[in-house]
């Protein structure tokens, strides 16, 4: 049974001594899917290169991975294919490359959208090709005043509440 003919539903596997999830339709294990997308991650991110991936997801319930790319080559298409035949849901139409995103995210002027009132508190990157911009406040306006100043379709906000930064200790870091 593949995984096209159900959606998996998963369970404990009865009387595992490693704590693994099994289908309870068709016994997949969890681990073991998991394992082969993260897998053929690396090899998608290897093979077409920081100037076509744009991102991935996870679609445990396919066995898939779905990849976002930006205009890549044929021969890129068929090479994914060729290692992986089956594996992976293409999408070639992410609307912006990597280097344009990250540009979009360092050019981002936090203190200059405070004072617009748009109280920016993350920004990233989305699998897909967007720049996504998390918000406090009123969306509708952040993204209005945001989509003003970098085009239509190129910004996705999002509710997000400031953050706190995580304190880390490396022992025998250098002091600062």
């Amino acid at each position: 049974m593949s995984p096209t003919d159900h959606e998996h539903t998963w369970a404990q596997a009865p009387a595992s001594t490693f704590p693994d999830l099994r289908c309870t339709v068709c016994g997949a294990s969890h681990t073991a899917i998991q394992d082969m997308l993260g897998e053929a991650a690396d090899d998608a991110t290897r093979l077409v290169g920081e100037a076509y991936y744009t991102g991935c997801r996870v679609r445990q319930e396919l066995e898939k991975l779905e990849l976002w790319l930006f205009d890549p080559p044929a021969s890129v298409l068929e090479e994914l294919e060729a290692i992986r035949p089956g594996v992976y849901l293409i999408h070639t139409d992410a609307p912006r490359s990597p280097r344009t995103l990250d540009d979009l995210r360092d050019s981002l002027d936090w203190a200059a959208w405070r004072a617009e009132g748009v109280e920016v508190h993350a920004v990233g990157p989305s699998e897909d090709g967007y720049l996504e911009v998390g918000v406090e406040g009123d969306l509708e306006a952040a993204r209005v005043k945001l989509d003003a100043a970098y085009g239509n379709d190129v910004v996705r906000v999002f509710e997000c509440g400031p953050m706190v930064p995580a304190i880390v200790h490396v022992v025998g870091a250098p002091n600062e």
